[in-house]
């Protein structure tokens, strides 16, 4: 295949990926089937010998009417233009695509290919755009060699139609030897390695940590906000409690040594508490203690004080999925996030989320005590046990129930007078829901289409439902169901959200959350006092106790997550911090190494300050000034290198190599002088032109300039072809120089 046919299919390849790339940014299917289905069959629509190409008045009246979309799109939401304008630069490419084949259509192409990959890098996170983007450059810098090559090709091919008088297109293409297409594929390996090794020595060197920051922009530019878990359960609508294997977030534990943590028994992260009951089927937050905490980017806030000797636990938390809901093991001592950000703490179940309005924070290390949660902590309200329940649940028929149960196990019926006999009684009776609903007639189901079939199911309450009538459901249900029957019988009771994973990546040392992983439970009150789990759903049915063998299918959607999780935090997210930890894994001691090497360095300037007598500002400025020498002096040789590569190519000597060619330029300085001279006089030499040959045109033109000419060409032969490397010729060459500005005042 010929060079010139290759840009061909590279140039529209580079044109059709960025279009891609764009719409999978945006995810909008629509847009990538519409406009990426026109854009891969413009090819055999406006190219070849039969090509349709759009006259410029359709072309400009498209450009009108994607526009006009655009701003429309655009005035959804004004604030993220971002969106609307990829969508316009889409359409145009397109439209470039169908019209007329030139090589200014061609620039515009691959201009609006490059707009195109830029707007999509500013609201895109995802692992497969950026792919897309490596595999983009790597053939962006082919295609722009094979541009300029075919630049020339076509300039070459119209000139040979005008000499020729033919029309363009008549006249033979240029034909390129096995030699170019050597020289251009070993060119462009290098050119790709040596951008890609860069890149990553610039990537490793600098760090940045962009993970929050792209994820809140492609949120925002994108018109939504995902949430992983909400404040809230609604047994009657939407669940979150789902098989699906998409990763959401991983955990790393340490201790208070900095070592990894693997827990003897599943991870259980809290997300939202909830105690209150709205009625039909929905949970919410308690209504008081609500307080707003203010967070900067890398600055730890203290939720409340310790003692020096409790032990804690340190989560870092990294999220794939963007949640309001921020979760942690147990109870939060202190937080630090990775973006500034605004959280809506609540003191009494120690339970966290973004405040509305809020950029989500991605990462986020959370230190806890790694304890059941407290009952109280110094920044919640004044309480006591046996608090009266704000907006509990009640039911006649679940009151019946949960009485029935009592009598049965030969408890009370109603709290004891006593605190710490009435907090050991919340206990008892909680063990006795527990297992009622755990091991009874109760069928665990993600399929809930049954529920409330029948007009008269659909009237009762959906607690009342799933403990007396229709005896299956999820979680949320078991979790609500355990929360209706302790608070029937005045048990502070609450249900928690969350989820439970015991899936440790060895490798990272990390633990892996899915969606799957999504569950409910229950805290109930006890001795203490303090809060204690209970999880009524049956145990092969819990996250991280059921089997969780994964499919062929599903081992490749959790690989792929996981590439997705390591690409937005150890690649968009490369902070100093993980350029430490790299450091330390591939050279150990390297930082201290640094560190001893810059004390070294401090040692040695002073000990010269004291050895010279000199002030620490006047040594400063001592190393400035010598530091500034340094600098001129090399400007001063590149300014000379330029000037001597310029003179060997304005001598046709740049094939020269080294320190002959600085030789060489220095000799033929003269004759470049007198290529400007005459050039300056209106006497140009022609490029095809030999020097000898240009020297005897002048003899008919101009014969008082050509003896000049003559004596310096016939200097330029020997120096450049004949060998002749003695000195000498100075004096000669600057008195020739002399009489050819005397001819040429003559002539001008």
């Amino acid at each position: 295949m010929s060079l010139l046919k290759l840009y061909t299919i590279m140039s529209f390849t580079l044109v059709l990926l960025a279009i891609v790339a764009q719409c999978l940014s945006q995810r909008h299917p629509w847009l990538l089937l519409v406009a990426g289905g026109l854009a891969a069959v413009s090819r055999s629509v406006s190219e070849g010998p039969r090509g349709l190409s759009l006259p410029r008045s359709i072309s400009l009246l498209l450009t009108a009417i994607a526009l006009i979309w655009s701003a429309i799109v655009a005035s959804g939401d004004l604030e993220q233009p971002i969106p609307a304008i990829g969508q316009f630069v889409v359409w145009l490419t397109v439209i470039k695509l169908y019209e007329r084949h030139t090589l200014e259509n061609e620039a515009e192409r691959l201009i609006l290919a490059l707009l195109l990959m830029v707007l999509a890098a500013l609201i895109s996170i995802d692992l497969i755009f950026g792919f897309l983007l490596l595999v983009w450059c790597a053939l962006g810098m082919v295609t722009l060699m094979l541009y300029q090559l075919n630049y020339a090709a076509e300039r070459m091919q119209r000139q040979r139609s005008k000499v020729l008088g033919l029309p363009i297109g008549v006249s033979p293409n240029p034909v390129f030897g096995s030699g170019l297409r050597r020289h251009y594929r070993n060119i462009s390996i290098v050119s790709i390695i040596i951008v890609f090794v860069s890149s990553t020595a610039m990537f490793l060197l600098f760090p940045r940590g962009l993970t929050s920051g792209l994820a809140n922009a492609s949120m925002n530019s994108l018109g939504r906000r995902q949430v992983g878990l909400g404040e809230g359960v609604d047994l009657l609508g939407s669940t979150r409690i789902s098989l699906s294997r998409e990763q959401v977030l991983t955990v790393g534990l340490t201790d208070d040594d900095e070592e990894p943590i693997q827990l003897n028994q599943p991870l259980r992260l809290r997300a939202a508490v909830l105690s209150a009951y709205r009625g039909d089927g929905i949970w919410g937050a308690e209504p008081i203690g609500l307080e707003t905490i203010e967070l900067q980017d890398g600055v730890n806030r203290t939720l409340f004080y310790t003692p020096e000797d409790t032990v804690k636990i340190t989560q870092d938390i990294k999220l794939d999925v963007a949640s309001e809901q921020v979760v942690s093991m147990s109870v939060p001592v202190g937080i630090t996030v990775d973006a500034d950000t605004t959280l809506a703490y609540r003191p009494g179940s120690q339970t966290m989320r973004v405040a509305h309005d809020a950029d989500t924070p991605m990462q986020y290390v959370i230190e806890v005590v790694p304890e059941e949660p407290l009952y109280r902590s110094p920044m919640s309200l004044g309480v006591s046990p046996g608090l009266e329940l704000v907006h509990p649940y009640y039911n006649p028929a679940v009151y019946t129930l949960a009485t029935t149960l009592l009598e049965q196990a030969g408890e009370p019926t109603s709290p004891p007078d006593d605190d710490v006999r009435r907090l050991e009684w919340y206990r008892s009776a909680a063990v006795i829901f527990e297992r009622f609903l755990k091991y009874g007639e109760y069928e665990y189901t993600l399929d809930l289409t049954e529920v409330g079939s029948t007009p008269e199911m659909s009237e009762i309450d959906p607690v009342e439902r799933f403990l007396i009538h229709q005896k299956f459901g999820h979680c949320e249900y078991f979790a609500s169901a355990m929360t209706g029957l302790c608070h029937s019988v005045q048990i502070p009771t609450r249900l928690v959200t969350g989820y439970v994973s015991n899936r440790f990546d060895e490798i990272t040392q990390r633990y892996i959350v899915t969606k799957s992983d999504a569950h409910a439970w229950t805290e109930v009150l006890g001795p203490g006092p303090g809060w204690m789990v209970f999880d009524p759903t049956p145990p092969a049915n819990v996250p991280g106790t059921r089997e969780a063998t994964m499919g062929p299918v599903d081992q490749v959607i959790w690989f792929w997550r996981w590439l997705e999780g390591q690409w937005r935090f150890n690649i968009l997210g490369f902070d100093s911090e993980t350029q430490n930890v790299l450091a330390e894994s591939v050279l150990p001691g390297l930082q201290e190494d640094l560190d001893s090497s810059l004390e070294t360095i401090g040692g040695w300037a002073h000990g010269f300050r004291k050895i010279i007598g000199l002030g620490e500002w006047l040594s400063v400025l001592i190393i400035v000034l010598v530091a500034s020498v340094f600098m001129l002096l090399i400007i001063g040789y590149r300014a000379r290198s330029r000037r001597l590569r310029r003179i060997l190519e304005q001598a046709n000597c740049s094939e020269v190599p080294g320190r002959e060619g600085r030789r060489l330029a220095a000799r033929l300085a003269f004759y470049v002088q007198m290529l400007e001279r005459l050039r300056q006089g209106g006497l140009a030499k022609p490029d095809w032109q030999p020097p000898a040959a240009f020297a005897r045109s002048l003899q008919q033109v101009h014969p008082e300039v050509s003896s000049a000419v003559a004596e310096m060409t016939k200097v330029y032969y020997q120096l450049r072809y004949g060998g002749r490397v003695t000195g000498g010729h100075e004096l000669e060459m600057k008195a020739a120089l002399a009489r050819l500005d005397h001819a040429l005042e003559i002539i001008t």
